[in-house]
């Protein structure tokens, strides 16, 4: 299987546990420590429930947005040795037909630990990103709907 495909079906995976909320599967594919880089910090994630908390707090943020599709497609990949994968992909977020955030890329690098593959370090280009991961600030305004009661 070459390292795009293996990305691409990592990162499915992973995006399908997010619209789920399912921390079990999204926790099976990450390795703690786990490295956060933006354009502005660098955040390590030593614990698991460091993880656990910025995953709720993600998932409650695109249900906030009503995502309904969380896309990640993969631009390139390289397989560096047999047990190590890096890779570019850009993240679509969408509710509905509608996009709510703008594109961005990310750049991941994956492990083979007890023979799964796992993320150890994402690099993304949200420049106000925080862990929690939030990214509102990106969001656009919704202009079918009129204000919240």
């Amino acid at each position: 299987m070459s390292a795009a495909t293996i990305l691409q079906t990592f990162l499915d995976d992973m995006s399908t546990a997010v619209l789920a909320g399912d921390f079990a599967a999204y926790r099976a594919g990450v390795v703690v420590p786990f490295l956060l880089l933006t354009h502005t910090v660098s955040i390590t994630l030593d614990t698991e429930q460091e993880l656990e908390d910025g995953f709720n707090s993600f998932c409650d943020m695109l249900r906030s947005q009503r995502v309904t599709d969380y896309i990640r497609l993969v631009d390139s990949a390289d397989q560096l040795d047999p047990d190590l994968i890096s890779g570019r992909y850009v993240s679509h977020i969408i509710a509905g037909g509608t996009r709510v955030f703008d594109p961005f890329s990310s750049q991941i690098t994956l492990r083979r630990v007890d023979g799964r593959w796992r993320a150890v370090s994402i690099t993304n280009a949200i420049a106000k990103s925080s862990w929690p991961l939030l990214i509102a600030s990106q969001a656009k305004p919704d202009l079918r709907k009129g204000p919240e009661e």
